[in-house]
């Protein structure tokens, strides 16, 4: 008796897509064929149950076993989607009992096929249905046996037939000779399976005939066999009469060519006159009959040959489609006239070429003119090209047109490189290009208009224009005018513009000192001045702990104007370039805070204020140490003075990238945000009363914005009002 693994191992090998299950509904043997088809392949599924596979519908699956328990046999169809390509598959599938030798039902049979093709199929031919409902032509099916499965309205009613023709064979419903011919266009598609085309013609209601271009193809049917012949038919009737319009048109076409006021001719390929009408006969001075005996070559100037020639076997070849071409005729008399031609090439349904179609217009007189304008041009060129200004024309869309050979001595390009080139190519700012445009749209000129037009070595050049917009027709075609190199001039207004500005710059670093000077240095020493004649006054009558607190008060304001004073003499240096830069290594960056914060330290002592610093060990610079610790002492100084007492001040010094970053970070009373920009604008000179009322001058930052930017890095803040500030600085590395 056979095993479960026996089983098992035959269906392996079986082409049966079957499942075999027990009463639990737990998998006992599979065929490969079926756990393919479940998209179940590789994976152990012996001894599984069915929900834990199918997890999808398990209530569903659970009835249909109860129910097959009772006797009853359960087919479907699933769908479900392949999950590598995410295709649909569909699977058709049935349940039964099977029964043991002893114990009566054993437990469960699946069977399952792969039936995507057929619903493919079926989806195809559904599809093509409502696509030939809405088709605007004759749309049929015919299967293998000639029988019509399907017919659109157009088809009904071009045929006059009633809807209840289809499922019946064409020879009872177009009789023996048509459904023959039927007959054998399908078998052929359905044995080739290609596609054919044909014409065919059928009377319409009122007896006319419509001409009808078909289109049969075979395609699937139901079950997945080929065995369908689609077909499709579009009128063409209007296609056919067009065809004998056109011919009628020859008549039309022949009275045109022969009353032209303009010469026309037909000619063969190899340039014989085929047809000429009477005007091409005046031109030329021969009769109708000596050009047809005659070819184009015999009459075309032999200098003018050659070029004729080649554009009319450009012309046959399909290299062009017309030709326009200017060229010389011999008239009979012996004169040489001008003409122009233009020609095309008339070719058959097969793309043959049949004739060129010619018309030519004599342009003699109109050359004579151009003659007497050249000898114009000439005496103008001579002028432009000898002028010192330059003289220049755009088209409308701003490409140069012309310029004089001037321009050479003032740019570096020559003439031949910018003609062609867009004007805006040589501004040096393209503002400047859309200010001109601006001015001559509202004005109509521009008079000594300065721009910036920039050199072949890329050099800025100062020019005053003239210039106008060009009408033709009352309509703007472009614009004229003339340039005048004025750089000199220009670097003349610059220096003495420059000159003004270091002079206003000098009077007002020379105000500020003033005013630095006769109030925040005046009144620490008029204070101390006025406190020491108080004391002096009253030496006797005070104590020796009054004494005691009068000179300390005169020692710290006098320290305070010390204090002043040297800020003030090196910002005054600084304005005036009187500090020299001098980088050096400093090997040791510790060393150097650590002196800056020794002298702050009195100031932070006075207010409790703790100061910490973490700087990376071994870390060394490139810098010049007295503006380093300038610029490290007056940020630990501001922090200070804007720092509560009992607060707390941190410098952290680490690498970032390229550059030494510098931080001092307090937790004071913050600058507002709408302050924070001015605090490191040089030209601001923002300041404000510290916590302890202590007043400054705003010097202090100017120093350091300054020294920071001497080195080549950047300074930034970040602020919080009422948390604290964080001032950065960088210092970057050097070879």
């Amino acid at each position: 008796m056979l095993s479960f693994a026996d089983l098992n191992n035959i269906l392996n090998n079986s082409p049966v897509s079957m499942a075999i299950l027990d009463l639990n509904w737990r998998f006992q043997a599979v065929s490969n064929q079926w756990l393919v088809i479940n998209g179940l392949e590789g994976m152990q599924v012996i001894g599984k149950l069915h929900s834990e596979l199918f997890t999808v519908d398990s209530n569903k699956w659970q009835d249909i076993f109860d129910n097959c328990l009772l006797g009853n046999d359960y087919h479907g169809e699933t769908k479900r989607i392949n999950p590598i390509d995410q295709t649909e598959v569909w699977i058709k599938w049935q349940i039964n009992q099977w029964t043991a030798s002893l114990s009566g039902c054993g437990g469960f049979v699946l069977y399952c096929e792969n039936i995507t093709e057929i619903k493919n199929s079926k989806h195809q031919e559904a599809q093509f249905r409502v696509f030939m409902d809405y088709i605007p032509g004759l749309c049929w099916i015919t299967n293998s046996a000639n029988i019509l499965t399907y017919a659109n309205k157009h088809f009904l009613d071009i045929h006059q037939l009633p809807s209840t023709v289809i499922g019946k064979n064409k020879k009872d419903i177009f009789g023996y000779d048509v459904a023959k011919d039927a007959f054998v266009n399908n078998s052929e598609v359905l044995k080739t399976k290609q596609s054919k085309e044909f014409q065919q013609t059928i009377r319409d209601q009122e007896g006319f005939p419509q001409y009808f271009m078909t289109f049969k193809f075979p395609f699937l049917d139901s079950s997945g066999n080929m065995s369908l012949v689609g077909a499709v038919g579009f009128n063409i009737t209007k296609h056919k009469q067009l065809e004998e319009n056109l011919y009628q048109s020859e008549e039309q076409f022949r009275q045109a060519f022969e009353h032209s006021l303009v010469g026309m001719a037909l000619i063969s390929p190899e340039g014989c006159w085929k047809r000429v009408n009477a005007s091409l006969c005046q031109i030329t001075g021969y009769t109708e009959q000596e050009l047809q005996s005659m070819c184009m070559q015999d009459i075309t100037h032999p200098d003018d040959l050659p070029e004729s020639i080649a554009k009319l076997i450009d012309l046959a070849d399909n290299v062009t489609e017309s030709v326009k071409v200017e060229k010389r005729y011999i008239h009979k008399n012996g004169d040489i006239i001008w003409v122009v031609i233009a020609a095309t090439m008339l070719k058959d349904s097969q793309g043959r070429a049949l004739h060129y179609v010619s018309q030519i217009e004599d342009i003699t007189k109109r050359k004579e003119i151009e003659g007497d304008l050249k000898q114009s041009e000439k005496k103008y060129r001579s002028i432009f090209e000898n002028v010192q200004d330059v003289f220049y024309q755009a088209d409308q869309s701003g490409l140069v047109t012309e310029i004089s050979p001037s321009i050479l001595q003032y740019s570096g390009f020559s003439r031949e490189a910018i003609i062609g080139q867009p004007v805006s190519d040589f501004y040096y700012y393209p503002q400047d290009r859309e200010r001109i445009i601006n001015s001559l749209k509202n004005d109509g000129t521009v008079i000594d208009f300065e721009v910036r037009l920039i050199t072949a070595d890329k050099e800025l050049r100062y020019v005053s224009v003239n210039a106008r917009l060009i009408f033709d027709d009352g309509r703007i075609v472009g614009t004229e005018g003339s340039m005048r190199d004025v750089t000199a001039r220009k670097f003349q207004e610059n220096a003495l513009k420059a000159l003004n500005l270091e002079l206003t710059a000098s009077n007002e670093q020379k105000n500020k000192l003033l005013s630095i000077i006769g109030h925040d240095l005046r009144n620490p020493i008029s204070g101390s001045l006025e406190l020491l004649e108080m004391t002096l006054a009253d030496l006797y009558l005070i104590s020796v702990d009054e004494i005691h607190l009068h000179l300390s008060m005169i020692r710290q304001e006098l320290s305070n104007a010390n204090e002043l004073l040297e800020g003030l003499l090196i910002w005054a240096k600084s304005q005036f370039n009187a500090i020299g830069f001098h980088p050096v290594e400093i090997n040791n960056i510790s060393n150097l805070i650590e002196r800056s914060v020794h002298n702050v330290l009195p100031m932070a002592n006075k207010k409790s204020i703790r100061i910490a610093h973490q700087i990376e060990p071994g870390m060394g610079i490139y810098a010049d140490k007295e503006m380093l610790e300038t610029i490290v002492r007056n940020l630990l100084s501001n922090a200070i003075k804007f720092s509560h007492t009992g607060g707390e001040i941190t410098i952290k010094v680490l690498k970032k990238g390229s550059d030494m970053l510098f931080s001092v970070t307090d937790n004071g009373i913050g600058v507002p945000a709408e302050k924070v920009l001015e605090l490191l604008n040089s030209k601001s000179n923002y300041t404000t009363y510290g916590t302890n009322g202590e007043k400054g001058t705003g010097l202090g930052l100017n120093l350091v914005v300054d020294f920071v930017l001497r080195h080549g890095g950047e300074i930034w803040v970040n602020s919080d009002l009422g948390v604290g500030s964080v001032f950065y600085f960088t210092i970057p590395f050097r070879e």
